[in-house]
């Protein structure tokens, strides 16, 4: 009786963010694939944080099944992102977008050499800094004064004034964000504008009026100033978060993580 051959498994190479040459060796994180251990990928001055993974898995003709899995996903997603903060606890690095793959070592250096300049560029723009985010909520809302009315003309006279409230929130809120949008950069190296997340996504009842994120190197100064707009605006709650990977100070010919 003859056995059926063992089919081999085909790898590429899964590109996390690139880094300073010679940072030493790659961190114990655990990959995407946790079959295989991160490397560092040297190429003049800078280096590629990268595993090995499995094509059967990463391979651009089977990705769009796999992102439709949402288990698959989130658990990726959290691999790569835990990739990107161990690195980032040691060394400046610019991180890739998810499922950045190549076929080969060669095709990953070619990259590399290809963005070299760019990329050696970047990295000195986020040395020593941090990304951090920043969010601003409405306060917290008192009870509607429609459902307590207890008379049907205390009901319209009371939506109509939850409406203009409404009204002049929403007029205010572009003057408020762009605002504090100004103030927070006066404390950064730079800033960007993000878009706007649903409750949902932001897993809180308030509604959204901002959402930025900041490249930051006195910290310190950064937190202060963000504490002086939250006295002065007391209309308004802000979320810190953070420190991150710089994931949106990417040049965008290399693509954000």
């Amino acid at each position: 009786m003859t056995s059926a051959p063992i089919r081999e498994t085909v790898t590429g190479w899964y590109l996390y963010g690139v880094v300073p040459a010679g940072g030493g060796e790659a961190p114990a994180a655990r990959g995407v694939d946790p079959e295989h251990q991160l490397v560092t990928i040297d190429c003049g001055g800078i280096a590629g944080v990268a595993s090995q993974v499995s094509l059967d898995e990463f391979d651009k003709s089977t990705l769009p099944e796999r992102l439709g899995d949402a288990e698959w996903l989130e658990r990726k997603i959290r691999a790569h992102e835990q990739v990107l903060e161990a690195v980032h606890a040691r060394t400046a690095v610019v991180p890739c977008r998810f499922c950045t793959v190549y076929r080969d070592e060669d095709d990953l250096k070619a990259f590399l050499a290809a963005h070299a300049t760019a990329l050696a560029e970047a990295l000195d723009l986020v040395a020593g800094r941090v990304e951090l985010g920043v969010k601003a909520f409405t306060a917290s809302e008192p009870a509607s004064a429609a459902e307590q009315a207890e008379s049907g003309r205390a009901y319209l006279e009371a939506r109509r004034s939850e409406q203009r409230r409404r009204e002049e929130l929403t007029a205010s809120s572009s003057r408020l964000a762009a605002e504090l949008h100004v103030r927070l950069l006066s404390a950064a190296e730079d800033g960007v504008v993000l878009d706007l997340q649903s409750r949902e996504a932001a897993g809180r009842n308030e509604e959204m009026l901002f959402n930025g994120a900041y490249l930051v190197s006195d910290r310190g100064h950064f937190e202060q100033t963000l504490g002086s707009v939250a006295r002065e605006q007391g209309e308004l709650q802000l979320e810190l978060t953070g420190p991150w990977p710089p994931y949106n100070f990417v040049p965008e010919e290399l693509g954000r993580g």
